[in-house]
């Protein structure tokens, strides 16, 4: 990806999401399928990984905080739906602005929340996540 196409992508991005989402290393590897990777050209999947722990970390606190008097049993539906592969890949959908295989709008989104929170720290990551 070119520089101007991955300061494209960011500026979309950062408007999108209300956060500063920088173009930087970190987030062309965000955007990077592993059918696109190489040697020098890292793919999402360790990205992916934290991406997934950070945003189940904030929808955790903020179910919790929503839902003050609720036991855990009516906590951890709430939970699951929100951090399904299915809702990031619903989320990602409008971001990318087109049809893509769910899975794999999935996996990007939960990048790409890695991204943020690498390049801008866990204040940005809530923003963009909530």
């Amino acid at each position: 990806m070119s520089r101007r196409e991955l300061a494209r992508h960011a500026a979309d991005l950062s408007a999108r999401l209300g956060v500063n989402v920088h173009a930087s290393i970190t987030l062309e590897e965000a955007l990077t399928h592993p059918s696109a990777s190489s040697s020098v050209r890292p793919d999402n999947q360790r990205l992916e990984f934290l991406g997934d722990r950070v945003l189940g970390l904030v929808i955790a606190q903020a179910v919790f905080e929503a839902f003050p008097d609720a036991p855990e049993g009516r906590l951890a539906p709430r939970f699951n739906a929100l951090v399904r592969k299915e809702t990031c890949a619903e989320v990602a959908e409008t971001l990318a602005g087109g049809r893509r295989r769910p899975a794999v709008l999935g996996d990007a989104m939960e990048a790409l929340i890695a991204a943020i929170y690498l390049d801008n720290g866990m204040d940005d990551a809530r923003t963009a996540i909530l």
